[in-house]
């Protein structure tokens, strides 16, 4: 996605409870994988670069995204 085009729809649809505290590696809008921190899930190697990463914060807490 460039600097200029809009996501107008969800990155995933899946529960995402189970990944609760995780960063997860998101391709075509499934997961990929997940880990503990950024850096231990760039390590993956089933983690291309392309991948989209995203944390999932733990519940009620709030996550932004700049």
């Amino acid at each position: 996605m460039s600097v200029y085009e809009i996501q107008t729809e969800p990155l995933i649809t899946e529960d995402l409870t189970p990944y609760e505290g995780s960063w997860l590696a998101i391709r075509d809008g499934k997961i990929v994988a997940s880990a503990l921190s950024s850096t231990e899930l760039r390590d993956d190697p089933t983690v291309k670069g392309d991948d989209a990463l995203m944390p999932v914060p733990l519940s009620g807490e709030a996550t932004f995204i700049l």
